[in-house]
């Protein structure tokens, strides 16, 4: 019989990530009640904040930490770190975003953690589709699938991440007409989709021009924020997968755009606008 690991036991890795979601879940936490649940010392939780706080994941408060809710335009956090939080809710986005999908379709699936769950539903599902990324990691899940005929787009692997930019990858999004693009995005407001960095912004604008219909997969800290590059506006081409009820000056401006916002903790996931 397997042992499960102590606590102590974990990798700073994972160890990190349970932070994360802990400070996620209670919006502010202090050391000493981190390294209770945790199972460290306050040694260690204080490293590992200050590490994190580093990354601009989150803000030292005192005896404590947030999360950093205010990031400057170009701020990205590393993949690992973007991945473990909101687990769940990106978990729920991405299998209502695979419901919206159907065989002999052509799909773009964009370089992202939430676009991630999609496609694992995809592959889970076995549906028989042309699925186009420029996502290594996703690239990777979906080339295990003999139902799935894959191209995957070339390009320099950007760093700290595993989504291809620049040739030859651009021009090959810029000749594509697709079904369906699954999108991630770094920041919504009440128009458009924005992203931290010029190279996957219109990469993400390509692949938005390339299909027939988007559907953007996005929790809900993604609105209401703003980052370096507009990538495109939405249209009524456009779904906004959300895990929970936004603002509602952003929801019924993007309606007014013509999108439909749909929310995915709610029961089969409910449209609105």
């Amino acid at each position: 019989m397997a042992v499960a690991p102590k606590k102590s036991d974990i990798i700073p890795a994972q160890r990190r990530n349970s932070i994360l979601e802990l400070i996620r879940l209670k919006g502010v936490i202090s050391v000493h009640e981190l390294a209770e649940i945790v199972g460290v010392s306050l040694p260690t939780i204080r490293r590992d904040l200050d590490w994190l706080a580093k990354t601009g994941a989150v803000q030292r408060s005192h005896g404590g930490a947030t999360l950093k809710t205010t990031p400057g335009t170009t701020f990205e956090p590393d993949y690992h770190i973007a991945s473990s939080i909101a687990r769940e809710e990106k978990a729920a986005i991405g299998k209502l975003a695979a419901d919206r999908l159907r065989d002999n379709q052509s799909v773009i699936f964009d370089s992202s953690s939430t676009v991630y769950e999609a496609a694992y539903q995809v592959a889970e599902r076995g549906l028989k589709i042309t699925a186009v990324t420029n996502d290594i990691r996703i690239g990777e899940l979906l080339a295990g699938n003999p139902s799935i005929h894959l191209l995957v787009s070339g390009g320099s692997l950007r760093p700290g991440s595993y989504t291809l930019v620049g040739e030859p990858g651009t021009s090959f999004l810029r000749s594509l007409h697709v079904d369906v693009a699954l999108m991630g995005i770094h920041a919504i407001n009440e128009s458009s989709c924005c992203d931290t960095s010029l190279e996957v912004a219109y990469a993400k604008r390509y692949m938005a021009a390339a299909a027939k219909r988007v559907i953007v997969l996005a929790d809900a800290s993604k609105f209401g924020q703003v980052a370096f590059f507009d990538a495109f506006d939405v249209s009524d081409k456009f779904e906004i997968i959300a895990d929970h009820p936004i603002t509602p000056s952003i929801h019924r401006r993007l309606a007014e755009k013509g999108a439909t916002v749909t929310f995915a903790k709610n029961k089969g996931g409910s449209s609105a606008g």
